[in-house]
């Protein structure tokens, strides 16, 4: 290489240890330069960091130190991601929500798809804007925010009580599209984001769920359900509609789920429905055979981009650290795990990418099962100065929460500001 580069590592302090004073990645730097960074490590840096805090906060999982630098294992991981085929598509689920007239690219318009997104477009706004409107304003300031009238305006719940841990909240009218609107609020911090949606699962109607997120459900419940009950009764024929981003996702889906699949809230008048529309939420529920059709009819899912969320659950994480795990075992030296990562030619690193692709191709994980998104869940990817939408049915989806993917954008996909813009544009047809 001509660097001058150890092909050992050099005596090191525990990196899993040293991640978060960043003694780990300082060693990585001072012992090979900034410039030998591979530059889409440098350009991921903060997203790199931030994954390993949480991957530490972890480490009770899988605590034997590892042989490598953990960025390090991270980007082997990254560069095997990016070599391996997606999934098959589930052809069945395709055919049912998909009309494949074709573009010139070759890719289809996902009508049906693009029709929830139009219904939805509202609800995205409302579940963004939320977030603003939370900043301790008047009534006014709040509906003028949320863009409705202040007589609209029928409840709100923005207090900071750090003792019980309910997700602020809103309740409002819309008139124009018949709506009793419950909308919750996701959390501003991304590494409080993170840690919220790795959480131990809870019996859950006839399966499982994240027990924080049905914790936080209740909680908002407790406090609307008279509103949202009066609402609905003042209102006849108007549809109850809750959102959210992130946790607030996250929570509306399952008072969603409770209210499809039981009686623990009285709120609905006779014949009137209940639908969720949840940006970047988390998967949440897991159930034996398949998902209940009503699901996928009332909940719809919306995820931007790599955002990282929609991925992560203790399974996932569990998933990732064996990944690490395999991947540390090949025993790769500093030099060539280098070679991997800077996508060098030469027979040593073809051959010990193709280790790292197959090692990481052959992990399985069983000590946590998986949660899944139990809805209709939609792909939003800008294209241009529009917005392309994308039904991934149900094995798509299933993939999506079950694989963290190692990408420059997993967290900035992420925010709210990201999903409003998204919500704002033309689709793309």
């Amino acid at each position: 290489m001509g660097s001058g580069l150890s092909t050992a590592y050099p005596e090191m302090v525990d990196p899993i240890n040293s991640a978060l004073t960043g003694v780990g990645v300082g060693t990585l730097v001072r012992d090979i330069g900034m410039a030998m960074i591979p530059v889409h490590l440098s350009h991921s840096y903060e997203s790199i960091i931030q994954i390993l805090e949480v991957v530490v906060k972890l480490r009770q999982f899988d605590q034997a130190p590892y042989h490598s630098f953990l960025m390090m294992l991270i980007a082997l991981l990254r560069n095997a991601q990016i070599q391996l085929p997606a999934p098959e598509p589930f052809r069945d689920q395709l055919a049912i929500e998909c009309d494949p007239e074709q573009l010139e690219d070759g890719a289809a318009v996902d009508h049906r798809a693009r029709a929830r997104f139009e219904r939805d477009r509202v609800f995205g706004r409302y579940a963004t804007n939320i977030y603003f409107a939370s900043w301790n304003m008047s009534t006014t300031e709040v509906a003028k925010t949320m863009e409705v009238d202040t007589e609209d305006v029928l409840f709100s719940w923005f207090k900071d009580d750090s003792e019980e841990h309910c997700p602020k909240f809103m309740v409002l009218l819309d008139h124009t599209h018949s709506s009793v609107v419950l909308i919750i609020r996701g959390t501003f911090c991304f590494k409080d984001a993170l840690l919220d949606v790795v959480c131990e699962d809870a019996e859950f109607l006839d399966g499982f769920a994240h027990k924080g997120f049905i914790e936080g459900s209740r909680k908002v419940m407790d406090k609307c359900s008279k509103v949202l009950e009066d609402a609905l009764i003042d209102h006849f024929g108007y549809q109850l509609v809750i959102c959210g981003h992130s946790m607030g996702g996250s929570v509306a889906t399952m008072i969603t789920l409770e209210m499809l699949r039981s009686n623990r809230y009285q709120v609905l008048p006779p014949g009137i429905s209940v639908r969720c529309v949840a940006l970047g939420s988390a998967p949440v529920y897991r159930t034996e055979g398949d998902l209940c059709a009503q699901y996928l009819e009332k909940i719809d899912i919306y995820i931007y981009g790599t955002d990282v969320v929609p991925r992560l659950s203790l399974g996932s994480v569990a998933k990732l650290l064996a990944m690490l795990r395999e991947v540390d075992g090949l025993a790769l030296s500093l030099d060539e795990q280098l070679g991997v990562v800077m996508w060098r030619e030469d027979e040593t690193s073809e051959s010990n990418r193709e280790r790292v692709k197959r090692a990481v191709r052959e992990v399985r994980q069983d000590r946590f099962l998986y949660l899944e998104h139990p809805g209709h869940v939609t792909s939003l990817t800008i294209q241009g100065d529009c917005v392309k939408v994308k039904g991934e049915g149900v094995e798509g989806a299933r993939d999506i929460a079950a694989n963290m993917e190692i990408n420059e954008t997993m967290i900035t996909d992420h925010l709210h500001t990201v999903y409003r813009d998204a919500f704002g544009k033309q689709v793309f047809i």
